[in-house]
């Protein structure tokens, strides 16, 4: 059984900045197109990291409170229940900020944390490859020495926002070691860089969020490699450690909305059928909100860092959210037709096939499986 005991102070900490969020509204907008989003969300990173409200989990001398995961997920509850837009950095925030504060030089420190809690440098995450999504550790993109540093050469795909981000944290080979994951190195690549070709990907939903990234012998300095060479997938792991945990903490709440919307347009009118459904939509949002606040408080308690628990939320988030997306989509009937054109059922349409590659992006449920078996049940592989 789940039971949940956030402590005075952080309450205390909620308290506070929805004083804030009442002095201070967040912009709003019926645009939903990506070139607003990336205007608005910039925008409202900068206001919430000049007051403080950003990377409340870093150490105080990189920005940051010095608090724990869950302050930084109230914030994410806050924000959602006043209808704020996401911000544009959350990948910096979220996953190479910690990386770099855990695995990262003071120079890189110096260099990089201040832009990314501003929004002044948006960051993406090159990882996956045409032929390396799921089996990560068979990136094929290749950082060879040269004076000064590496010339990078290769492929990443589904690198979302590459289109408007600054810079790119990437995984690539630097030796053939016998273990394919032991000859990886974790290097971060300005996108203005000589040879660098970003291509916009369409989406099912319409959107170009996703890219193609292309690396023509670039040129990337030797202080730009995070850790040693070979150390690449432990901080990979690492990185993807606090995607599946606090990133994907952000996006559920995306399941809160969807469900605001729907019962304020259809709870009056559902039928017995559609009014258990709903139930269980609510059942299913309740309880992964309530296991990740519990991991996250763990983490707090232990004074710990992510850990494969991440996976089950992610993997119970992106199921529920489809099951979510579907049933409102339902509900529409053959005006669902009409898709996203439509300003009344647009957004229900837009978030159904967004819905869709949720259970494929940050690691595809059946690697979340895997590593719920192996790393948190201790199942043998095989």
């Amino acid at each position: 059984m789940l039971k949940l005991a956030i402590s005075e102070d952080s309450e205390k900490f909620r308290a506070e900045f929805r004083k804030w969020l009442a002095l201070n509204p967040p912009p709003q907008t019926t645009d939903t197109s990506l070139s607003t989003f990336e205007r608005v969300g910039k925008q409202w990173q900068k206001t919430l990291a000049q007051s403080n409200w950003l990377g409340t989990h870093w150490p105080k001398e990189y920005g940051g409170r010095g608090l724990s995961l869950v302050e930084e997920a109230i914030v994410q509850e806050e924000l959602v229940r006043v209808s704020a837009p996401q911000v544009l950095g959350l990948f910096g925030i979220t996953m190479v900020g910690p990386v770099l504060i855990t695995h990262g030089s003071d120079e890189q420190k110096r260099r990089f944390l201040s832009s990314i809690l501003s929004g002044d440098e948006v960051w993406c995450q090159g990882f996956s490859e045409p032929g390396a999504g799921s089996d990560l550790a068979a990136v094929k993109a290749r950082a060879v020495p040269v004076e000064g540093g590496y010339s990078l050469t290769g492929q990443k795909i589904w690198t979302s926002f590459a289109h408007c981000a600054d810079w790119c944290f990437v995984l690539c080979r630097t030796s053939d070691a016998p273990k394919k994951h032991e000859g990886l190195s974790y290097v971060l690549v300005p996108l203005t860089a000589p040879g660098v070709t970003v291509r916009p990907l369409k989406q099912i939903s319409g959107d170009s969020e996703f890219n193609e990234v292309f690396f023509e012998n670039v040129f990337v300095p030797r202080e730009n490699l995070v850790g040693q060479e070979g150390q690449g997938w432990k901080i990979a792991i690492s990185t993807l450690m606090f995607e599946r945990v606090v990133l994907t903490f952000s996006r559920q709440l995306q399941s809160e909305v969807a469900l605001r919307e729907l019962i304020s347009t259809y709870s009056s009118s559902m039928s017995s059928a559609e009014r258990i459904e709903l139930a269980r939509c609510v059942v299913d949002a309740c309880a992964t909100r309530a296991l990740a606040y519990q991991h996250l408080i763990s983490y707090a308690d232990k004074k710990t860092a992510p850990g494969p628990e991440g996976s089950l939320d992610k993997l119970l988030w992106s199921q529920s959210f489809q099951r979510l997306c579907s049933f409102a989509t339902d509900l529409l009937g053959p005006l669902a037709a009409l898709g996203e054109n439509d300003s009344t059922i647009g957004p229900t349409v837009h978030r159904y096939l967004y819905s869709r590659g949720r259970t494929i992006a940050a690691g595809t449920s059946e690697i979340q499986c895997s590593i719920i078996a192996e790393r948190i049940l201790g199942l043998p592989r095989g």
